[in-house]
């Protein structure tokens, strides 16, 4: 009885300290808002323009890729084709694979995403280099740059992250989409799309 007292008594104190831990889940922080994306307008694998007002108002992610890597970008679109899968039935989710190589054209990409079995959520797009190098590395703040004298198998270098995008352009988390670690940051992100879906 004793303990149980002290207990309760430990319980009403930290409800002091943090006002809202009486709610299961309420203390949980929303997600901070990292950077907001500038418009952008890319080709699509239909031939179509793409424009980032396509996504407006939905939730989805991003990564970089293109078509010819050797490395990582089978294990990225995998991680991606997992993530389409388990997302399911949200029409108001959507993913991106933006080409870094100028050479992989909509024909390229339309392969690329029926290889995938990709659907109507996941767009592939591809642009002129400088814009998707700025894209990248100015708007997502993902490192991006050409593997000249470098070496590695993959003429460009890409990040492997996931970048997660709320309903108004806001980057609000990046996640490994390659590694030791992908299994369990897949599961944070599709808990992280659950809530920005539900805000």
């Amino acid at each position: 009885m004793k303990h149980s007292i002290l207990s309760l008594g430990c319980w009403l104190w930290l409800c002091l300290l943090f006002p809202g831990c009486e709610k299961s889940g309420s203390s949980a922080q929303p997600l901070p808002k990292l950077f907001q994306l500038p418009a952008f307008t890319l080709t699509e694998r239909t031939g179509q323009p793409f424009n980032s007002a396509t996504m407006q108002g939905k939730v989805w992610v991003a990564s970089f890729f293109f078509a010819s890597c050797p490395g990582t970008c089978p294990i990225l679109n995998k991680q991606m084709q997992a993530i389409e899968k388990d997302t399911e039935g949200q029409s108001n989710f959507g993913l991106l694979s933006i080409a870094t190589d100028e050479s992989d054209t909509p024909e390229v990409l339309r392969n690329t995403a029926d290889l995938l079995h990709a659907g109507s959520r996941w767009f592939f797009v591809t642009g002129k280099k400088d814009q998707v190098f700025n894209l990248s590395v100015n708007g997502f703040k993902l490192a991006l740059k050409d593997a000249d004298g470098v070496n590695v198998k993959e003429k460009i270098i890409h990040s492997t992250k996931i970048a997660l995008i709320d309903q108004q352009g806001w980057i609000r988390g990046y996640y490994d989409g390659v590694g030791d670690n992908a299994p369990e940051e897949k599961t944070r992100l599709l808990a992280d799309i659950k809530r920005l879906l539900a805000e």
